[in-house]
């Protein structure tokens, strides 16, 4: 079978399921925006960025002027192929960029499934959930409507879509619901992702295994949506309880999905709040490292941080659950979709770094309670394997 993949960060949402569908004989064809590198032996298509526009627009009319540019970018590539005798049998996209808008020109007969993500409601940029923000104005509500016209537009050539979790999948309005929504994590590798007892690395000179107790929090970026700022604030209590406690951060600066951060990163803002409450010899910030590293810190963990306001789930819990980490999460969903709170881990509400604090304190005092909840972590991780999750995307794409 012939198989386009399309996705503006290749390979994004296909970096498994890639190798895995050429594993079993497809054929592949790629198109990306970007020059870098792809651990995939198959031709990839590329294209440019799409061109700032020259008079200044809103943010959702922006929105639509680069999804157009995408789009066209994206057909014209289609074209070349179908004038060299190339066509899909399946179009595989992330629904996102409006790359996907022109494909049916080309190819109106082909099959597409998309990977749309999330249907964006004022709750997933924080809206309602974060005392911080006020009521969604009419620029967020218009933004989220750019965003969601796109999405509209795209599924409406598609044959199926393909969402990671029930809780992504019920942000869709009900006219999306149905038979062509299948519910498919991407998945993670429980092989590499496990527990090790014997883990053992350096951070700053010193040593880090599991002889010493050690907390974790990983995001993409440290945020608020994140609660980063929430598990900061509990640090004070928590490194005075345990003062042999080490803490691992990972995690970049950037504003984060949940945007509107002002020109001060919230790392800086929090250090400044918190000057003289901390140990900074415990306090290891190790910013955005190699999946390896990643997996180690996990792996070393006794209690992990896991917090976030309503938005899609980060493989990163999964990966912390499959290592048989103690997980302390925020109540409501994502977290709650694969944790039940004395199960396998802890939850507590968003917004209260008191009782952060003192659950983690307390899981740092019972390790029969770490590994009890590790191990039924474990046990949870593993409905998320790739080995199924990704026989039933190639099972989905082949039966088209």
């Amino acid at each position: 079978m012939r198989l386009l993949l399309v996705h503006q960060n290749f390979p994004g949402q296909f970096r498994q399921l890639g190798p895995y569908l050429q594993a079993r004989g497809h054929e592949l064809v790629a198109v990306a925006s970007h020059q870098r590198q792809v651990g995939l032996v198959a031709r990839i298509l590329r294209y440019p960025e799409p061109a700032k526009p020259q008079v200044p627009l809103s943010y959702s009319a922006g929105l639509w002027h680069e999804a157009l540019q995408r789009a066209e970018a994206v057909a014209q590539l289609a074209a070349g192929l179908a004038a060299d005798g190339w066509q899909p049998d399946r179009i595989l996209a992330h629904s996102g960029w409006g790359e996907t808008l022109g494909l049916s020109s080309v190819w109106p007969m082909v099959p597409q499934i998309l990977w749309p993500e999330l249907w964006v409601r004022p709750e997933h940029g924080g809206f309602g959930c974060d005392p911080q923000k006020p009521s969604p104005g009419l620029p967020q509500q218009l933004e989220q409507l750019g965003r969601n016209t796109i999405t509209r537009a795209a599924l409406a050539d598609a044959q199926a879509w393909v969402l990671p979790t029930h809780h992504q999948a019920a942000s869709f309005p009900p006219e999306f619901q149905g038979s062509r929504l299948h519910v498919i994590h991407e998945g993670i590798d429980t092989a590499k992702a496990c527990p090790n007892p014997e883990v053992s690395f350096e951070v700053r000179g010193c040593r880090i295994d599991r002889c010493v107790p050690i907390l974790t929090l990983i995001n993409r970026n440290l945020e608020r949506l994140r609660g980063f700022d929430v598990f900061m604030r509990a640090l004070p209590a928590v490194m005075a309880a345990e003062p042999r406690l080490r803490v691992l951060v990972v995690g970049g600066n950037e504003p984060g999905y949940g945007g509107g951060q002002p020109t001060t990163p919230l790392r800086q803002r929090m250090l400044q709040e918190l000057d003289g409450q901390l140990d900074y010899g415990r306090l290891h910030f190790l910013g955005r490292i190699p999946y390896d590293q990643l997996i180690a810190v996990m792996q070393a963990s006794w209690v992990h941080v896991y917090l976030s306001y309503p938005f899609v789930l980060g493989w990163s819990l999964l990966e912390a659950m499959a290592c048989g980490c103690a997980i302390v999460g925020s109540e409501g969903m994502p977290v709650a979709e694969v944790i039940t709170s004395g199960v396998e881990g802890v939850l507590v509400p968003h917004e209260r770094p008191d009782l952060l604090a003192d659950r983690i304190v307390r899981l740092l005092a019972r390790p029969d309670l770490r590994v009890q909840l590790g191990k039924s972590a474990r046990r949870r991780a593993l409905d998320f394997d790739q080995a199924g999750t990704l026989l039933s995307l190639a099972q989905l794409v082949e039966a088209g």
